[in-house]
Parts: C-alpha cells; structure tokens; sequence
C-alpha cells in the first residue's frame, strides 16, 4: 500500500536503527502474532515477575528466540516461508525517501518542508498500548492511546528481495502523560514536542510505524 513520490537514495542502517526498526516490523506482523503469544507464555510460565519487567524481558528475547523457533528442524516444514525469509532481517542497506503516498495522503519528511508554506509532516494514529496503571499499581494494562508526531525519515527495509517493508520513523510527542496532550473547551487539541517519547538512540526506543498506519494531522505553532 501506498508509493514513493520522491528520488530515492541508499544508506546503511546502524545496528540500532535496523534493530528497531526489524522489531516493529515482527511485532506487527499478523502471522507472527501466534509466536508472541509462545513466547510470552513461555517467559511468564511459573513465574511471579512484574508485568512491567516482563514485558521487557519479553522485547529483548523475542528476537533472538524467533528465529530459533522458525528454523527448529522438527517445525520448519510446515513454517511458511515468508516466515522464514522474517527471521534473517532486513539488509543493512535500505532506501531513504523524503516523500511518500499513502492513504491518501502525500507525506513529506521534516526536513524537507523548509521555506515551504504546506506542512505535510504531521503524523498521527491510535494505537492499543502497554500503560503502568499507576504509581502504586505496577502492573500493565492495555489502552488505545492517540499518538502524534513529525515524520523525520521514510525507509523502506528489504527483506534480501523476498519483500520490502515501508516506514515511517517519527519523533513522537509523549501524550502518555498529562503535560503532552491538552484538549481546551474549543476543541482544539494542544501538543507539546518539548518532551518526547524518546530520543530514539537507545536500542529499545520505537520511534517507527509502518506507512500505511499513518494519518496526517497538522500543525499550528500556538505561541
């Protein structure tokens, strides 16, 4: 779903850059979903281990159980083999994009709307969420939660020519918290990008979404 717009050039993914962004690909997979589940039954089986710890534990050891799992010489047969060109990644080269259709919508990188009077850099979705409940309740809930960022980057992966995956990396404002998000009496919704998710330099940072969940908002500088 959806087309470049724009020259593409190649680049090589750091060992961060490719990990997250081959994590969010396996994570949002619908025929990978039957192995999260394994796995995450495996992790917590007979064990009393805070939802919060595990679900990292969880995120760490997936990918290296999955490939193990799909390439069991007692299972592979029946694997399908979409599955197993998943387990190798994508190359370290992948192509950069500056514009992208989608949705349609024509979404444009950060970068490249300097000196330009449309914005079309403005990303949102909703998407279900891991949330601690509270302060004094550790434990993970599930939550559908509005997500709003600025695209910086659009790669698409190449999984060694078996397919390609296109996405969006986003610098995301933290509307898991109250200072985030604000809603006024006119319906207005306010955004604050001074405090962000992340910083997307740490390997367990996901500041990507696949394309075709994109949807484009703008934006208004409200100083």
């Amino acid at each position: 779903m959806g087309h470049l717009v724009s020259v593409a050039s190649t680049f090589e993914m750091s060992t961060i850059e490719r990990t997250q962004a081959h994590r969010y690909v396996l994570f949002n997979c619908p025929q990978v979903e039957p192995y999260i589940e394994q796995h995450l039954r495996r992790r917590s089986r007979g064990r009393r281990i805070p939802n919060t710890k595990l679900e990292n534990i969880f995120n760490k050891d997936f990918m290296n159980w999955f490939p193990q799992r799909i390439n069991n010489p007692n299972i592979s047969s029946t694997v399908a083999n979409d599955l197993k060109y998943l387990t190798q990644g994508p190359t370290t080269h992948a192509r950069l994009i500056s514009a992208f259709n989608v949705n349609g919508f024509k979404f444009r990188t950060e970068s490249q709307e300097h000196g330009l009077k449309t914005q079309n850099c403005g990303v949102f979705l909703t998407s279900s969420t891991s949330c601690v409940a509270s302060g004094a309740n550790k434990n993970i809930r599930q939550i559908d939660l509005a997500y709003y960022g600025k695209l910086e980057d659009i790669i698409e992966l190449n999984y060694y020519g078996h397919f390609k995956v296109t996405l969006f990396k986003c610098k995301w404002a933290d509307t898991t918290r109250e200072w985030g998000l604000r809603k006024d009496s006119g319906g207005f919704t306010s955004i604050n990008f001074s405090r962000l998710i992340h910083t997307e330099d740490r390997e367990d940072d996901d500041p990507y979404i696949e394309a075709s969940q994109a949807e484009m908002v703008y934006y208004i500088d409200d100083e």
